[in-house]
């Protein structure tokens, strides 16, 4: 039984012969990273934050529950265009991971908006550019 085994192992890895026709394992290729990542240090940082380690204070107060908004984009889209422009209505005409497109009778705006501390779910959102129109 185990000359057995050992033979059928020769022929599946091609160390049996001359290799001609044997089956050769190959290592399965590598899956691309599912674990989404945060934005890359140097990353503009416009609204409600400036500065890396202000993000990360914010990310740890709404870790304990505070500021639960700043984790939908969309939210953070629209409280952005409310403090700096004075938007009454802004609402999102469209909206993909990393940028929201807001409109209001003021105008509308393409917002950029990154995870500068921790990227998924549970990741605040920060405006990193903004072009209004």
């Amino acid at each position: 039984m185990f000359l057995i085994a050992v033979a059928a192992l020769a022929v599946l890895t091609g160390c049996a012969g001359n290799g001609e026709g044997a089956a050769r394992i190959q290592p399965a290729p590598a899956a691309a990273p599912t674990t989404p990542q945060a934005a890359p240090t140097g990353t503009a940082l416009l609204w409600p934050v400036t500065a890396l380690d202000q993000a990360r204070t914010l990310q740890d107060q709404v870790d304990g529950g505070a500021q639960p908004w700043t984790l939908d984009p969309e939210e953070v889209a629209r409280n952005y265009a409310t403090a700096t422009w004075g938007w009454t209505d802004p609402e999102p005409t469209s909206s993909t991971p990393g940028a929201v497109t807001l409109a209001d009778p003021q105008g509308t705006a393409a917002l950029t908006l990154v995870q500068p501390v921790r990227a998924g779910t549970t990741g605040i959102w920060v405006v990193s550019a903004a072009t209004r129109s």
